[in-house]
């Protein structure tokens, strides 16, 4: 009975790990140990007749403390002493690894300037405590480069920011369950969101009707009412589809689309909007018209960026949603019509005969799925980011948003299309230099809540003066990627050569590269990120970009690939042996933090210490050595004055804490009692937050009311969900409406599409060695294949084979799987290149091409905004073949 007993219980969650579903764990320690961890219920909530939040938790965090033993696991700073790759390490003390990296950064900003300094936090090394706060402070304050992971690990929607001026707009999981339609499009919550999995569940059980959409038979498509399964890459045919069959169903609701859209919005015979500035002398670009059908004349719209107001309520009039008009501009007699007769003619095209050649999806089939939309009088299209993975991607999620504005369903509860949306935490903002405003703009905002438009405004003008750059932008100048995805990026629409695209944005200044490409980077710092298992054609950039950089330090408490090809290990403290809070999204309407449960193992230290300790070495290095300026005092700036210290992990998160609206009034000691405390609000619109509604007193948060209800103006340009971008450069692609492209060749022809997915046995690569997680699949990295597949390459499952194309090749096992469509493959994601053969990950054969629209920042909303620009990471849908390999060792 003694080895049950415990010295105390601590509340704990995994802290700094990327996983959507932020959960409260018991901690369970004795002589120092955490023994076991379990889930525990501190989800309280008003009475309310919707399901419970608690209890959460997944198999990974059931065992988080073994991998926080591991033998991948980080305990001292070591310093590489052979070649960098070759495994031989010597163990330093702090002093001498900070003094390291310390004189690398002055060298770096003496020699190119600070901006040859890189930071990397991809995605999945983020929380919204001191940790993330402080690298972000200290690197900002450096003037370093700080890598933008969002379009660079394919986690941004870019069809969402067209649309409707952001990509980060979600709800609370329990609104699914108050949907008529829950519909997972191109995602596996099944397997991926395991912890709100439950809650469609629910949904079914409350007589809601449950869809997914994938190309292969699912976890998630198991417990479906309808599956259907499109061919990779054709799922925006497949939208356009259900988008005609209502259109041609007279299934829309016109006053949603005339009040929400820009449909009703005039076009010009040559594609442009009609403008102010067409008809008026000194008049504004970005004033556009509707013919209103009540006073029978041409108007101006209300709320439109260049109009002084931002309500797009329209009062009495009634924009035509059809019909031909004459006006007369300056120039003259032009004929205009409303964009959705464009539409119209546009969706004319995808029949569902058509439409079944493009997708294999069946003509019953897809009206079958149309009649769900159009029964539904709330439908929830799900989509979250495993659909912005593909090249196109883009294309499909203006059709889905497409799907729901003609039913008039988003902005509405248990409705509407969801992506990802954080809550906002202003405390933590406040620690990064530039990132909460001008002084005067903190103290306007404490009585004042500006419409998301003037927010967006801001966020833009502050991009300007951060350090952040797109990740596939940097790779492309300085990785050595320009050459294969020049040559990917095919687009028979384009009318020129996808490098003359590129070359045009950085001419114009619409991308900056940073640093320079006449400024090679030098020193790259990486925080619990593993760029060489993630980036595409890893195997390009190890040869170009690492001979330029003249230190390479990783922070992280295990070891990784990347890790193992750098010159110094800095180790990180575990999950559990720090406090903090785990990033909040709009699943989940609570902030949940850890306790410091255990003290750190070996010497390893919080992030919240090693960047105190990095910013006092800089300081005092830089002195010593005679360099003056930011370099010479960036310690004292750092601790804000001697107000915090490198031990003060929990200071920080108590201000943190109270200077945020979502938590405001709670400090950390009684965050640490509870585990997890409800939202006070769900927050101000925000760098990662466009939510752009409240949560209803015991119930549940949907997404874009403010606009729906309120009226307020969307970010765009028009200031509706914008489906007709009149840009030249979307004119020239085809793409000012929303349309159906097949993916491109990226790398060969190869007769069999790679894809991939979030997996159910690890966070990204953290728990992808774990050896009890290995035992519960095949221990090493294996490939879904189909079986009419195999047949023909005579493998067999178990069998090793060699995947390639023209841009690199792997050897993986083959898992031969009824659930899987002729034609696709799958390897799940974040398996370590050390897994495989040769250190040879599948990331080898996907370059990654870029979309040239993606780099348009002259149009509006399209512009330089932080967390919000292309290039976007698309590894999905690579041709590749397949073929036997008798030794996959070798």
């Amino acid at each position: 009975r003694q080895a049950w007993t415990w010295d105390r219980v601590v509340r704990g969650t995994h802290l700094r790990a990327n996983c959507f579903s932020a959960c409260a764990w018991d901690l369970y320690v004795k002589d120092g140990i955490v023994w076991r961890e379990e889930q525990t219920d501190a989800y309280r909530r008003p009475d309310s007749p919707l399901p419970d939040y608690g209890p959460r938790g997944c198999q990974k965090g059931a065992c988080y403390s073994s991998l926080m033993t591991a033998p991948d696991r980080l305990l001292y700073p070591m310093a590489r002493v052979g070649e960098r790759g070759s495994g031989r390490w010597k163990r330093i003390s702090w002093d001498e690894a900070l003094g390291r990296l310390a004189d690398a950064i002055i060298d770096a900003n003496e020699e190119g300037g600070p901006d040859t300094v890189v930071y990397d936090n991809g995605t999945s090394n983020v929380d919204i405590g001191p940790g993330s706060a402080g690298e972000m402070r200290l690197f900002t304050m450096l003037g370093a480069t700080m890598l933008d992971g969002f379009g660079g690990t394919g986690d941004l929607a870019m069809g969402a920011v067209q649309t409707w001026g952001t990509s980060f707009v979600d709800g609370s999981s329990d609104d699914w369950t108050r949907a008529d339609a829950l519909v997972f499009w191109h995602c596996n919550p099944i397997q991926t969101r395991i912890p709100d999995a439950h809650f469609a569940t629910e949904a079914r059980y409350g007589g809601t009707t449950l869809v997914t959409v994938s190309p292969d038979y699912s976890p998630s498509a198991i417990h479906a009412s309808l599956w259907v399964n499109p061919r990779p890459g054709t799922d925006a045919a497949l939208a356009l589809s259900v988008a005609r069959e209502i259109v041609e169903r007279g299934a829309i609701d016109e006053r949603y689309v005339r009040e929400q859209t820009d449909l009703a919005f005039l076009v010009k015979d040559d594609g442009r909007f009609l403008r102010e500035s067409e008809l008026e002398r000194g008049g504004s670009d970005d004033v556009f018209y509707f013919f209103d059908e009540k006073e029978g004349r041409v108007v101006k719209a209300p709320g439109t960026r260049g109009r002084w107001s931002d309500s797009i309520d329209l009062g009495g009039a009634r924009p035509a949603l059809s019909g031909s008009y004459e006006v007369k501009t300056r120039a003259g007699l032009v004929r205009v019509r409303p964009a959705m007769e464009l539409l119209r003619e546009r969706l004319a095209q995808y029949t569902a005969e058509s439409v079944t050649k493009v997708t294999g999806v069946g003509v019953a089939t897809q009206r079958r799925l149309a009649q769900v939309f159009i029964e539904a009088e709330r439908a929830i299209i799900y989509a979250s980011w495993g659909s912005n993975k593909s090249y196109h991607a883009d294309l499909l999620q203006r059709s889905l948003i497409l799907i729901s504005a003609l039913r008039g369903h988003h902005g509405r509860t248990g409705a509407g299309v969801r992506f990802a949306a954080w809550y906002p935490f202003e405390g933590a903002n406040a620690l990064i230099p530039g990132a909460s405003g001008t002084w005067l703009q903190r103290m306007l905002l404490r009585v004042v809540t500006p419409p998301p438009r003037m927010i967006e405004d801001g966020m833009a003008a502050a991009t300007e003066q951060l350090g952040w750059t797109p990740s596939h932008l940097f790779l492309y100048v300085h990785g050595g990627l320009a050459g294969a995805q020049d040559r990917d990026a095919l687009d028979a629409a384009l009318a020129r050569p996808a490098r003359e695209y590129f070359a045009e944005a950085i001419e114009r200044g619409w991308v900056r590269p940073r640093p320079a490409a006449d400024r090679p980077p030098r020193v790259l710092v990486t925080s619990g990120v593993n760029p060489l298992r993630r980036w595409p054609l890893p195997q390009v950039v190890e040869r170009v970009l690492w001979p330029k950089l003249h230190m390479i330090a990783t922070v992280d408490f295990r070891m990784s690939a990347s890790g193992a090809k750098s010159d110094l290990l800095l180790p990180a403290a575990g999950y559990y042996e720090k406090p903090g809070i785990k990033y909040a999204l709009s699943l989940l309407p609570y902030v949940v933090v850890g306790e410091q449960a255990v003290a750190p193992l070996g010497e390893s230290r919080s992030e919240w210490w090693i960047m105190t300790k990095l910013a006092e070495h800089i300081e005092r290095r830089a002195r010593a050595r005679g360099v003056s300026g930011d370099l010479s005092s960036l310690h004292r700036r750092f601790t804000d004055g001697g107000r915090y210290g490198a031990g003060d992990d929990t200071k920080v998160i108590d201000d943190i804490l109270r200077g945020s609206d979502i938590t405001k009034g709670i400090g950390w000691d009684e965050a640490r009692k509870a585990g997890a405390v409800r939202i006070r609000s769900s927050g101000r619109w925000g760098t990662t937050s466009g939510i752009g509604s409240s949560l209803e007193e015991g119930g549940t948060l949907s997404p874009s009311r403010v606009h729906v209800e309120a009226k307020r103006a969307w970010p765009t340009l028009t200031g509706r969900q914008q489906f007709y971008i009149d840009h030249p450069w979307f004119l020239e692609a085809d793409e000012a409406l929303p349309r159906y492209k097949p993916l491109p060749a990226a790398g060969g022809s190869g007769p069999i599409l790679l894809t991939g997915g979030h997996n159910r046995w690890s966070i990204h690569a953290i728990w992808r060695a774990h050896p009890d997680l290995l035992r519960l699949q095949r221990g090493e990295p294996v490939m879904w294949m189909a079986p009419e597949d195999a047949r023909r390459r005579r493998l067999a499952d178990g069998d090793h084979v060699r995947v390639h194309n023209e841009r690199g090749a792997f050897r993986v096992q083959v898992k031969v799987a009824p659930a899987m469509a002729p034609g696709v493959a799958i390897v799940y994601h974040a398996w370590e290149p050390y897994q495989f053969a040769g250190w040879r990950g599948n990331m080898e054969v996907v370059s990654s091409p870029y979309k040239p629209l993606h780099l348009v920042r002259d149009y509006g909303h399209l512009r330089n905004r932080v967390f919000m620009n292309g290039p976007i990471h698309v590894p999905r849908g690579v041709p590749v073949e397949i073929e036997g390999a008798e030794d996959a060792s070798g």
